[in-house]
């Protein structure tokens, strides 16, 4: 086995055998540096054993075919190198052919061969045979073939066995009715080819060229010449074929068609030699005669179709159609004939035998009323009687719409049609209602007889008809419904958060009372078709900060809680220091809660001020002895002035050192005086002194939350009295021992160290306990000013089963069920809210054992008004909000028309608190006034019917023996009467009957 070194490639197999004759067999593999072959043939429906990249010089490629196809080839191809500077493939790659089960080829041979390998007969499609030569014989061309689908071998040529020793061929024999190029020559040497061919009206039977073979023999036997004939032309469709009495080449033949068919083509067909067989030219086609669709005939029918042909011989029928006749009493007659039949012209083209008849229209004698229209006149002639097919012509009178035609015809029965029309009036837009939709397609305009059906939105309800209508007078009626908000089913609890992905019917127009913001909104879940949720917005109090503190004063109202809108708070001043002097209140008394433009609560003004009122006095100062002023101002002295003394030395201050000019003109307190001191100390102060000593006292007690724990001695020497001693107490402070520890409980004091006189400690109990006895002790003093708690500690004991909930409080709320001033364990109180507050939190609470309402007392918060929306417009009209922004409940506005407009509906609305108005809007109707029922005599100025609108004018005169009895001209009014009465036409013939007796 071989290798080859890093970067080269082996140029074929890497392994060599040993050989019998002890020699290595040929050739040894290369190696080459780089070279490889490009990827391998792909075969349709095969594949190979490469996957990707260059190929080495040396690699083998394995074909295969799908499921249901033959391998044709070699199936193994290899990368080589004949240069060992280009790889290509050793050769070509196979094809895969679909298998044909019957395809079959035969028995292969080669001049100077034999097979040496093979699939055992029949060949059936994809089997291969392998040649070998004999001896002395060497082969040329690939030694393997295989069965084609077209029972041929290939995919190569047969391989050629060629003599190592050539030897010429003898000459090939002469066929009859032919020849070859080989005649008249002797020997021909190996290599050459000899062609045959037949003579004239002669087919070649067998291989046209033979070649001669290195061993001496021709490649084929001889072929044959045989004569070429025809093969019977067969039967002609609908035609017949006037056979010959020989079918050799060169003779002819005859076509005819039969009745009803014309030739397509050459009338003959002659017998040629067409490659290496005998054949007919083309033979003609005998196609059937048709005629063109039957002519249409108008008013009638025929039995034919319109856009087929008709066959020879076919026949169509025309009869008038009577569904076309115009109407009852008048129809079509046929004149004509009523059969054509299909034939056929000199050409032998298919045409009609005669032209189509025709359908023509028998009229009757007949009269028609004179016509008539409403609101419109006849604009054609009129005439004094109407026959059939006369027509007349009709228009509107101003602000009227012709519907239907505007001409109508007199027809068989005496009757107009279409019916005459009439004159109406387009309706404008039906109007748009607020929370709700109309389903009016996209109309542009609305007809007389148009319907529109309105419906609301989630969360409202339809009040009112569910339909309108347009009339022929151009109003809806009835009027348009509206929508008002559904009233809620409750399908659970409150949301203070606005839910997602929901429908919520928002809270429209809310607003609140004096005294009040909206705040947040709640949402209900309301229970329907479709779940929805209704905003219930809510009002916060507004509320103002507690009211200023102010200096020498006080107020009426809490000085750490805000306070309600609307409160007063009055403020007043202390009184004065001493007598004489007070505090004057500066500004107004009393501040109100009000609010801002934003609703914030703020005070009506600022609070006032308290200013002390100095009286005019004056204080007199002399000079006191051994001493002196050390600060304030100089003589005279005002109220309020003060004045600070010293001593001088040896001297000491009896009262106090600063003194104040008081109202009275008099000091505060008064002047002092400097003494001579009494006592010069000598030395530190003594616990005992000599008997018989002279002593002064100077205190005998102590202060609070002071003990005294003795006396001591200073010793003292003046001139006077000599040498004498002062006593004076000593003091320490007081001090308590710890609290008393109680069991379940505990005392404020635990982590304190020292308890001095006047420090207080509480005591609170575990969880489950309660207190009975003082919470809060203080340290004080006991008979022997010794420090003492100020009673006994209290006990924790444990809670009674029975347990008191304080009734509980609502603000704008009350108990739905009795009253009690205390509540027992698991007692139950329904709570509910005032008319126009909702609540927040459980209507259901229960007393617990730890004197709680659980889940917690509920709050009533208030719900903000409803405003309503902005009062609907109306066509022809108005009302009088229409420079108002908001429309709050209670307010109310009045509908009124333009002239010549009739208000049909309520003119008052007024705002309910529900946010709705108290009534539908009104319509404006157009005053319309009408013609008297009774028009004898009337020759001029009014028409039977007619409606005439507000303001005009109508002048009547009367026909020849009447006479007018009022005022001829008359004015429609507002009140849809006539201004003056309409006048009436009076027969001048007519005589009133008297009843009673002829004497």
């Amino acid at each position: 086995m071989f290798k080859h070194k890093p970067g080269l490639t082996m140029g074929s197999s890497s392994v060599v055998r040993c050989q019998p004759n002890s020699k290595w067999k040929l050739p040894l593999p290369k190696c080459f540096r780089g070279i490889s072959c490009g990827p391998p043939p792909p075969i349709q429906y095969g594949l190979h054993s490469h996957h990707s990249g260059p190929v080495p010089v040396g690699t083998l490629i394995r074909y295969s075919c799908k499921s249901g196809f033959r391998l044709i080839g070699e199936k193994n191809i290899f990368c080589i190198s004949k240069d060992q500077v280009k790889a290509i493939w050793d050769k070509a790659a196979p094809v895969c052919e679909f298998h044909n089960k019957n395809s079959f080829c035969s028995r292969p041979s080669i001049p100077g061969g034999y097979i040496s390998k093979e699939s055992r007969p029949l060949y059936r499609h994809g089997d291969s045979v392998t040649f070998s030569c004999k001896t002395n014989f060497t082969m040329k061309g690939n030694k393997t073939v295989w069965c084609q689908q077209n029972a041929k071998w290939g995919p190569t040529p047969l391989p050629t066995c060629e003599s190592d020793f050539p030897l010429e061929c003898s000459p090939l024999p002469m066929i009859p009715n032919g020849y070859h190029t080989g005649e008249n020559v002797g020997s021909i040497a190996p290599g050459l080819s000899v062609r045959y061919s037949c003579e004239p009206g002669y087919l070649l039977l067998g291989e046209k060229i033979l070649h001669c073979l290195s061993s001496g023999a021709w490649s084929a036997i001889a072929p044959t010449c045989e004569e070429a004939q025809c093969k019977p032309p067969g039967r002609l469709l609908n035609g017949q074929i006037k056979m010959p009495s020989s079918l050799r080449v060169g003779v002819t033949v005859t076509v005819s068609c039969n009745e009803g068919y014309r030739l397509q083509g050459q009338a003959t067909s002659r017998c040629v030699i067409a490659g290496e067989q005998a054949v007919w030219t083309k033979m003609p086609e005998c196609k059937e005669i048709f005629c063109p669709p039957p002519p249409p005939v108008v008013n009638g029918r025929h039995t034919g179709s319109s856009s087929g042909n008709v066959p020879y011989g076919g026949t169509v029928t025309y009869t008038c159609d009577p569904d076309l006749d115009p109407e009852e009493g008048v129809k079509f007659i046929l004149i004509g004939e009523s059969i054509i039949r299909c034939t056929t012209d000199s050409q032998r083209t298919g045409t009609w035998s005669g032209p189509a008849p025709r359908c023509e229209l028998s009229t009757p004698a007949v009269h028609c009323a004179q016509p008539q229209i409403l609101r419109g006149k006849v604009l054609t002639a009129q005439k004094d009687q109407y026959t059939y097919n006369d027509t007349v012509a009709f228009a509107c009178l101003p602000g009227f719409t012709l519907k239907g035609s505007e001409q109508i015809r007199c027809n068989a029965q005496g009757m107009w049609e279409p019916s005459a029309p009439v004159c109406e009036k387009e309706c404008q837009a039906p109007p748009e209602i607020l929370n709700g939709r109309k389903e009016d397609r996209h109309m542009v305009h609305f007809d007389p007889g148009t319907s529109i059906k309105y419906s609301c939105d989630i969360g409202y309800v339809l009040v009112g008809e569910e339909s309108i209508h347009c009339t022929p007078d151009g109003v809806w009626t009835p009027t348009a419904p509206r929508c008002k908000e559904a009233e809620c089913k409750p399908a659970g609890k409150k949301l203070f958060t606005k839910p997602q992905n929901q429908f919520v019917r928002p809270h429209v127009n809310p607003f609140c009372k004096e005294g009040y913001r909206l705040g947040g909104s709640v949402y209900e879940l309301c229970e329907d078709r479709i779940p929805w949720y209704m905003e219930i917005r809510v009002c916060n109090e507004i509320t103002c900060p507690p009211p200023p503190v102010i200096p020498n004063g006080t107020h009426t109202g809490s000085s750490s809680e805000d306070v309600s809108y609307g409160t007063t708070v009055t403020y007043t001043c202390h009184p004065g220091p001493e007598r004489g002097v007070q505090f004057d209140l500066t500004g107004d008394s009393t501040i109100r809660c009000i609010s801002d433009d934003q609703k914030r609560g703020i005070w009506s003004g600022p609070a006032p001020t308290c200013k002390l009122s100095l009286p005019t006095a004056l204080c007199l100062l002399a000079p006191i002895a051994n001493g002196y002023k050390i600060s304030g101002k100089e003589a005279p002295y005002s109220y309020n002035d003060s004045v600070t003394f010293t001593c001088r030395d040896g001297f000491t201050l009896k009262g106090s050192s600063q003194i104040r000019c008081k109202a009275d003109n008099t000091w505060d307190p008064e002047i002092p005086v400097c003494e001579k001191e009494a006592c010069q100390p000598m030395r530190e102060d003594l616990r005992e002194i000599p008997a018989d000593s002279h002593v002064e006292t100077v205190n005998t007690s102590c202060p609070n939350g002071y003990q005294l724990t003795g006396h001591a001695y200073q010793k003292c020497q003046d001139d006077r009295k000599g040498v004498w001693f002062q006593k004076f107490s000593l003091c320490k402070v007081i001090r308590c021992p710890p609290p008393p520890l109680i069991g379940n409980g505990r005392h404020s004091g635990m982590m304190a160290r020292h308890f001095l006189y006047g420090n207080e400690v509480s005591y609170e109990c575990d969880q489950g306990f309660y207190l009975l006895g003082e919470k809060y002790l203080q340290c004080r003093n006991d008979s022997q000013g010794r420090g003492s708690w100020s009673g006994p500690p209290p006990q924790c004991l444990e809670s009674p089963a029975v347990t008191r909930c304080p009734n509980p409080e609502v603000r704008h709320g009350y108990m739905l069920n009795e009253t009690h001033s205390s509540y027992s364990h698991n007692d139950i109180v329904y709570v509910a809210c005032n008319p126009g507050f909702i609540m927040n939190g459980s209507h259901l609470i229960k007393c617990h054992s730890d004197n709680t309402w659980v889940p917690g007392v509920p709050t009533c918060i208030r719900m903000a008004f409803l405003g309503c929306q902005p009062p609907s417009k109306i066509l022809s009209g108005n009302h009088t909000g229409g420079s108002i922004a908001r429309f709050f409940p209670g307010m109310s506005i009045l509908y009124s028309c333009d002239q010549g407009y009739l208000l049909v509906g309520e003119a008052l609305l007024v705002c309910t608190y529900e946010g709705t108005w108290s009534q539908p809007a009104p319509y404006c109707k157009e005053v319309n006034c009408s013609s008297p029922a009774n028009m004898n005599g009337i020759q001029k100025g009014l028409e039977p019917r007619k409606m005439y609108q507000y303001g005009a004018i109508v002048t009547l005169e009367c026909e020849d023996g009447y006479t007018l009895d009022g005022s001829p001209q008359s004015q429609c009014q507002a009140d849809r009467q006539w201004d003056p009465p309409l006048a009436v036409c009076k027969s001048d013939s007519f005589v009133p009957f008297i009843s009673g007796k002829l004497s």
